[in-house]
């Protein structure tokens, strides 16, 4: 079939639902399409393509709603959209509202699954009266069971490319992706700070509070550098109690968000209170990704022996 064919080059779910609904709208000449999957927190993640616009939406759970009502395989096609929402007594929620726009009058809808969970519902709708027939349904039945096997193919590629690039303790990128970033952010224009970190005397934690202590201490400590990073930075754990930040300005703006980080990191209620040493390193032009984390664990391994979080930079020390 060739939407499946067009859906199956796609191994990541963004792309490959974006694409599903050009395709299907075309296959059924349709005005509006519609997938909306299950959200773990309750309710839907909704995705419409109307007017060759996509937009996205979160609808709340509902106990008798039309989504709900295709899980439970109570309705699948309505060639008179309003009159089966007055008399089943239904409200629905139109996702892109424009009052240029007409409403949707005839509806079909499947739910999507992958043995027996449900990934979602695929719903195609029209502006006219009776614009589906029965072949129409049963042809979206037969392309929601192909969806649903390409779907779970490309959550299952995410997945893997998950653990191949992440630490599974604190979810932080691993080594890997770590020299790989470095690579990326020399060759980029810009400012470019590196940050390379571990916690002092982590094996006495581990000695005297235990492992599962120690493991609750590296995620306190990964939690607070993602928090950091959220808007601006990569985070990174390198291994053990080493972890790395790069950040995307100069030494100066990268030591002030390192102070923040350790406040933050001292506030948190963790079973023993980790003691960062940190060392900076700006890069600079025409460096090896070597020389620049060289030059990073340096400083680090001077802040260690001088038992202090992060060393001043040279010319704050030359002016003291």
């Amino acid at each position: 079939m060739q939407v499946i064919a067009a859906l199956s080059r796609h191994v990541r779910t963004e792309e490959l639902l974006r694409t599903m609904h050009g395709q299907v709208k075309a296959l059924f000449a349709s005005s509006v399409t519609l997938l909306a999957r299950p959200t773990p927190e309750g309710g839907w993640a909704v995705q419409t393509l109307e007017s060759d616009v996509i937009t996205e939406q979160w609808l709340g759970p509902r106990q008798d709603g039309l989504l709900e009502r295709v899980v439970a395989g109570r309705v699948r096609l309505e060639n008179d959209l309003p009159a089966y929402l007055e008399r089943e007594r239904l409200t629905v929620v139109r996702v892109h509202y424009r009052p240029d726009l007409p409403h949707t009058m005839s509806w079909m809808g499947v739910p999507l699954r992958t043995g027996t969970t449900v990934l979602g519902v695929l719903s195609v709708q029209s502006y006219a009266l009776d614009a589906f027939t029965p072949e129409d349904l049963e042809f979206l039945e037969l392309l929601a069971v192909q969806l649903g096997i390409v779907m779970e193919n490309a959550a299952l590629h995410e997945q893997l490319e998950r653990e191949a690039n992440t630490d599974p303790l604190t979810g932080l990128l691993n080594r890997r992706q770590f020299v790989l970033r470095m690579t990326e952010a020399l060759r980029r224009p810009g400012a470019a700070t590196l940050a390379v970190m571990d916690v002092q005397q982590f094996k006495r934690v581990n000695d005297e509070l235990g492992h599962a202590a120690g493991d609750e201490v590296l995620r306190g400590v990964a939690e607070t550098l993602l928090d950091l990073t959220a808007a601006r930075g990569q985070a990174f754990r390198l291994g053990g109690d080493e972890f790395a930040l790069l950040l995307p300005c100069g030494e100066a703006q990268a030591q002030e968000q390192l102070g923040l980080l350790l406040s933050r990191l001292e506030r948190r209620a963790l079973p023993a209170r980790p003691f960062l040493n940190v060392g900076l390193a700006a890069s600079q032009d025409g460096e090896s990704v070597h020389d620049w984390l060289r030059r990073a664990d340096s400083r680090m391994y001077a802040a260690k022996h001088d038992h202090r979080h992060l060393l001043p930079l040279p010319e704050q020390q030359d002016a003291s």
